[in-house]
């Protein structure tokens, strides 16, 4: 038989939430995505609606329409923007059109840097985080010619936000070196007061930037996402992109989020959630914090550990993320969701059993 490529050996399934997962009794409050839970909006049940009349022709394999509200959203050209069956889909097509020999991930990040930079066969360095904390000056120091540096920003699961000045930072000695960062900012719009990242792209060849609609709309069933760069580093992923892979509900429904509906929507929502992550931060006296819609805990005090965490909550309908995979096995991860249902959280975590106690 004809074995897969040798680089294939050293590549482990990325663990990914939103497995389907049941308490034996039925479904589950599901923490463990990290989605709005005020979405998907109204508006875009009619847009799917609209759209099936469409169904029976190709899409429009370079959204172009969807690609050109992008770009008059961002103030930026139509061919400084690519869009594609969400990130994960962009960040493959970064590493098979930019990866060498190498990619810089911090410790504890999203892993589907690391598979795709594996699946083109490079070596992975890992940057430290220091109390679970993103340091600029190590991801500088490491940083070499042709390195591609994914960051994901705000960071999955730590929910830490690099604001301008550090990005900044980064970006000038990518420029120095002559590095790509990869900016992930698929939970940029749960960010309060996040910085305008797209304004850099006129300046740099060196930053690839990946936008979600996923999470900001919770339609995770609908596969978009986009990037912006410059439009050289965008003809070389539009060379390789899957033609199609964009279905004509995903380009309908990205145009329809993007936009005055979609941007009302957001501040609606976001002003819920900040209100929600007072309450769940002052029930943890402050022991976790999170820029993003999304927290990490500590739970290993005792001899439990986030996998035995997460399977005791599951018994009570509730599903978080353990942090195994990201490297912190003590750890679960759980998102903001309506309050009625953080307060069943909060309620089992510090006071049915407790499963994790007060220090």
């Amino acid at each position: 038989m004809v074995k897969p490529r040798a680089p294939l050996q050293g590549i482990e399934i990325c663990e990914h939430g939103g497995s389907r997962e049941k308490d034996g009794t039925g479904e589950v409050i599901d923490f463990g995505t990290n989605l709005n839970p005020y979405g998907p909006p109204d508006f875009v049940f009619g847009v799917i609606k609209e759209a099936m009349s469409e169904i029976n022709l190709y899409p429009d394999t370079e959204c172009s329409e969807l690609r050109a509200k992008i770009s008059r959203k961002f103030g930026c050209r139509e061919e400084e923007v690519i869009v594609g069956a969400g990130v994960s889909e962009l960040i493959q097509l970064v590493a098979l059109a930019f990866v060498r020999d190498r990619a810089l991930t911090l410790k504890h990040t999203y892993g589907e840097y690391e598979v795709a930079a594996k699946m083109v066969g490079a070596k992975i360095k890992r940057i430290e985080m220091p109390a679970l904390q993103i340091n600029p000056e190590l991801i500088v120091a490491g940083m070499k010619k042709n390195d591609v540096v994914f960051l994901c920003n705000p960071n999955n699961p730590t929910g830490q936000y690099l604001g301008k000045n550090e990005i900044e930072q980064i970006i000038a000695e990518a420029e120095r070196v002559d590095a790509l960062v990869v900016m992930d900012e698929a939970y940029v719009d749960f960010v309060k007061n996040a910085f305008s990242s797209h304004e850099v792209i006129p300046a740099t060849q060196n930053v690839i930037i990946l936008r979600s609609l996923t999470k900001s709309f919770a339609i995770p069933g609908v596969r978009v996402g986009y990037a912006i760069s410059s439009a050289e580093n965008i003809r070389a992923l539009t060379k390789i992109k899957t033609p199609w892979s964009v279905s004509t509900f995903a380009e309908k429904i990205g145009i329809a989020v993007i936009g005055a509906e979609g941007d009302a929507f957001l501040v609606k929502t976001r002003e819920k959630i900040e209100r929600s992550k007072e309450r769940i931060e002052e029930a943890f006296e402050c022991a976790i914090r999170s820029d993003a819609n999304f927290y990490i805990l500590d739970v290993g005090n005792g001899n439990r550990n986030g996998r035995e965490v997460k399977r005791e909550l599951l018994k009570y309908g509730l599903l978080v993320r353990d942090c195994a995979s990201f490297g912190l096995s003590s750890y679960i991860r759980f998102s903001v969701k309506k309050d009625e249902e953080n307060e069943l959280l909060i309620h089992f975590l510090l006071e049915k059993e407790p499963v994790l106690r007060k220090q």
